[in-house]
């Protein structure tokens, strides 16, 4: 009977033997999970923390709650590399911080965009069949008056504007050396011998092709168009309607007929580009010279932008007058060309802000623009006026000017004149003086401007021109200056992020 009862003895220790190697295997499984547990909490919290590297950090934890002994043998190292990514991601944060300090510290520079060179109707009609501005400069002498040479398009050529290519490479240069965006003429006629948009051919293949892919605003040269830019009418067989005057212009007193709104429909698919400048969101639409009779256009489009979902219009009007606080002309009276007047400009009509238009004059030949006294108090940009308002007024500024391939030989008028050292150490004293004015010497506004987008400021350097050849004001690379205008652009920003509101 105990040799029958033995097996049963041994049966029941096998049995009792495996349930204890159940327990322990539970037992370690459990031991193992909270570990696995406590490791995926760490890291749960490091990606509340740092959200950007939620993904990298989900397929990390994957793989150890699938291998625990990778839990195991790497836990520490684990948790020091996590350490490592914290350091490494918060230099970078701070970085990113300091850069974008340094993205909000200056204003925005701007160059204006000549887009005459196309075949255009109104040219035609004008000056004869395909005629472009071309023209004017490849006719002109290889020297002015004074014995300067007069530059000529290198790296660019004299391309056609509606083509993509030289659209895309100007764009190029331009962010490539620190432009932020550019300004193109507009021009739009109410008058009925030819209404409507004119020399509009490029900026509609912009809005096909994307180029130039950079920030943009448009400039509406509402004035009429008279004798004296190009000197003389090409087409013997044009007829004046008005002596001297080659397309008049006419505003509407009301939108009965709704021209303003077939305006403001034209214009709102450049409104609507992500790439269209703006102010607080408000379209940045800026006029030539301050036209009473275009007050009633101006209020109808700004209702017609609010009615389209815009909280309204950013308008500027251009003069011919200096800087409020950056160029000194003394007595007004004793200039031939009076200049105009801020406070007059803004009297009838509430202009967000006026632009010191970049026109070449008596008074600001040979020039540059000088920071103020009251702001180099100190030496250290504190600004000697602290409780200073900013007039609303944006600095202008010419790179160049000499219209002889417009003009007749003896009548141009060139008022840079110099070998191009000179002429490009006056832009940069210029440009320096107008960034270091608008970033340095409002100090009471840098809180305010820290907390400001980039895409939201209202503060501009305008450039007068990327393009406009014929009257030797171009940014682009030319035989005589290279790419020296632009470079001077990139280092003049470099030099105020580098020194910021210190004067040497």
């Amino acid at each position: 009977m105990n040799r029958t009862n033995r097996p049963c003895s041994i049966l029941f220790i096998f049995q009792i033997f495996g349930v204890l190697l159940l327990v322990f295997y539970f037992v370690l499984t459990v031991h193992l999970l909270k570990k696995s547990h406590g490791d995926f909490k760490r890291r749960s919290i490091v990606v509340q923390h740092h959200p950007q590297r939620h993904q990298r950090d989900h397929e990390h934890n994957h793989h150890s709650l699938t291998n625990n002994n990778y839990i195991v043998n790497q836990q520490e190292p684990s948790q020091t590399k996590h350490d490592n990514i914290s350091k490494e991601e918060a230099k970078e944060k701070k970085e990113e911080e300091e850069e974008e300090d340094a993205h909000n510290f200056l204003p925005r520079i701007l160059a204006f965009v000549f887009p005459q060179f196309h075949k255009d109707a109104l040219n035609d009609r004008l000056w004869g069949d395909n005629f472009t501005d071309w023209d004017n400069l490849l006719k002109a002498p290889l020297q002015n008056r004074l014995g300067y040479p007069i530059p000529r398009p290198s790296e660019l050529g004299y391309y056609d504007y509606t083509q993509s290519q030289p659209r895309r490479k100007q764009g190029e240069l331009a962010l490539e050396y620190g432009i932020d965006g550019f300004v193109y003429h507009h021009y739009w006629f109410y008058d009925d011998t030819h209404p409507g948009p004119n020399l509009h051919l490029p900026l509609l293949e912009m809005l096909k092709d994307g180029y130039p892919n950079i920030p943009f605003a448009l400039h509406w040269c509402a004035s009429k168009w008279v004798n004296t830019w190009n000197g003389q009418v090409m087409r013997s067989d044009f007829v004046f309607r008005e002596e001297g005057v080659l397309q008049k212009q006419y505003f509407p007193e009301n939108d009965e007929e709704k021209k303003i709104t077939e305006h403001y429909n034209w214009l709102r698919q450049f409104f609507h580009h992500e790439n269209y400048i703006k102010v607080d969101g408000k379209p940045l639409f800026m006029i030539y010279q301050k036209k009473p009779g275009s007050f009633p256009v101006l209020k109808r489009l700004k209702e017609l932008a609010i009615q389209d979902g815009f909280p309204g219009m950013y308008y500027t009007v251009g003069l011919t007058k200096p800087h409020e606080d950056l160029l000194d002309i003394g007595d007004l009276s004793r200039w031939n060309n009076k200049p105009q007047k801020l406070s007059v400009a803004l009297r009838k009509y509430e202009f967000d802000k006026v632009l010191s238009y970049p026109n070449p004059t008596e008074w600001n030949a040979n020039r540059t623009l000088e920071i103020p006294d009251w702001c180099l108090v100190g030496g250290d940009g504190a600004g000697g006026k602290g409780g200073k308002t900013r007039p609303r007024d944006i600095a202008g500024i010419i790179s160049s000017f000499d219209n002889t391939p417009r003009r007749q030989y003896d009548e141009a008028n060139i008022w840079s004149w110099g070998p191009p050292e000179v002429v490009l150490e006056r832009f940069r004293k210029s440009l320096h003086s107008a960034l270091y004015y608008e970033a340095c010497c409002f100090p009471l506004e840098k809180q305010m401007r820290e907390s400001k987008r980039k895409e939201d400021d209202d503060r501009f350097v305008l450039i007068n021109a990327m393009n406009e050849w014929a009257e030797g004001m171009a940014l682009e690379p030319s035989d005589l200056y290279g790419r020296r205008f632009l470079e001077v652009i990139r280092d003049v920003k470099q030099q105020c992020l580098t020194s910021q509101c210190t004067v040497a």
